[in-house]
């Protein structure tokens, strides 16, 4: 099933900068199923491109949709392999800073 759901990726990405904060937080859900299911050499470029995308939701209001992105993120994070690690690590290093001040986060779960 996840490999059938790939053809709705540019949805899904979509969904993560135009949907409300419910639909955001159902997209990270989906997202972390779907990447769960793939094998590792399928999802590592899938993984790069979708950090991207979860930038931007670490500074959310809904402080479940930041504990969302903020795990998603570490997971795909540790699914990139090969070729597609150099390009992680690009966003990675963009992403550390925002990560390092949401560890004061006023919500527990957010700043574990």
């Amino acid at each position: 099933q996840a490999r059938k759901m790939l053809v709705f990726l540019p949805y899904i990405r979509q969904w993560l900068e135009d949907g409300h904060t419910d639909t955001k937080a159902n997209v990270l859900v989906i997202l972390r199923n779907m990447m769960g299911h793939l094998e590792r050499k399928e999802a590592s470029p899938i993984a790069v491109q979708l950090v991207e995308k979860l930038l931007p939701l670490f500074d959310a209001e809904s402080s479940q949709l930041r504990e969302l992105s903020i795990n998603l993120f570490r997971e795909l994070v540790e699914t990139v392999v090969g070729k597609d690690k150099r390009r992680m690590k690009e966003e990675v290093k963009r992403g550390l800073l925002p990560l390092f001040f949401h560890m004061q986060d006023k919500t527990e779960s957010v700043s574990k």
